[in-house]
């Protein structure tokens, strides 16, 4: 499976990104995960863990064949698409961060007008505490500033908080979103 990361070149991404962190179970000991950049054929492990994210969303058969195929369809090919994994095994994924590059409008503070958002972190539950979620976000948050971001933004969940305050995420108040209900857009 590490050979199919040849296969999907991402040109100006790092291939390849190690994290090194302590574990919970080992304070003194250091353990290093290995990420690697996801490839078309994780579609259906990364709907997976995606799935396990959204934690009990009812999700159509429907999202679920979009969002695979869209994986299929975007990851090597799309620079804008940027995700990373550790496999658990040769089949199964342990763990994944998925984020996209967006450009903006420049500005002062904002001089590339491209900016990150890191859609999912998730991690397996029977993978848990053993540092992949470190790494993969790790991983990605270098690849989005490879690729230009000035600013890396997401969605923290009150379990996923601890970790990107420790990797340096500040909370924004003031963040709103507007979408469609079930009926459509309210205005």
């Amino acid at each position: 499976m590490w050979s199919a990361v040849s296969e999907y070149p991402l040109d100006d991404l790092p291939r390849l990104l190690m994290a090194t962190h302590p574990t919970p179970q080992e304070n003194a000991t250091m353990t290093t995960t290995l990420a690697r950049p996801a490839v078309p054929a994780d579609a259906d492990e990364l709907l997976r863990l995606r799935v396990t994210a959204l934690d009990g969303a009812q999700l159509t058969d429907d999202w679920r064949s979009t969002f695979r195929d869209d994986m299929r369809e975007r990851l090597g090919a799309d620079p804008s698409l940027l995700a990373y994994v550790v496999p658990a095994d040769a089949h199964t994924l342990a763990s994944c961060a998925i984020g996209i590059v967006y450009r903006g409008y420049r500005g002062p503070t904002h001089p590339s007008g491209l900016w990150g958002r890191i859609h999912t972190v998730s991690t397996d539950p029977a993978h848990r505490r053993r540092g992949h979620a470190r790494a993969v976000t790790d991983a990605l948050i270098e690849a989005l500033k490879a690729a230009g971001c000035t600013l890396i933004e997401l969605r923290a969940t009150e379990a996923g908080a601890p970790l990107y305050r420790s990797l340096g995420f500040d909370p924004l108040d003031g963040f709103m979103t507007l979408r469609p209900g079930p009926e459509g857009w309210a205005r």
